[in-house]
């Protein structure tokens, strides 16, 4: 079994940009553990199809993660950050949490 790695969920908040206003940025809400996978293309219908022809990854966190939304991004261990494109809680039953990511690039270390 491969280990999962550590990821971080980030949401929009403002902060200030030093001449009395405010700048909108990412900050860190927590982190989890899982795995970050790319998506490969078929010509076959899905139920979530319009979600998945506009991700590239999708990410399996084994543990439940309850408040997750599309206005947040994921980042990996390497720096590279993800836009959420769709939640999912397979089947509805609480087993575990995928999320379709979008690569947007990668982290500056400013």
């Amino acid at each position: 079994m491969y280990l999962p790695q550590k990821l971080t969920l980030k949401g929009k908040t403002q902060v200030p940009d030093g001449i009395g206003g405010f700048l909108e940025d990412f900050a860190t809400l927590r982190s989890f553990d899982g795995y970050i996978d790319l998506i490969t293309g078929t010509d076959q219908n899905s139920v979530q199809q319009a979600f998945i022809q506009d991700s590239t990854h999708v990410a399996v966190i084994p543990k439940v993660q309850a408040g997750i939304t599309d206005a947040m991004r994921l980042v990996d261990a390497g720096g590279r950050w993800y836009e959420i494109t769709y939640v999912d809680d397979p089947v509805n039953v609480g087993h575990h949490t995928e999320l379709y990511l979008k690569y947007g690039g990668v982290e500056d270390d400013n």
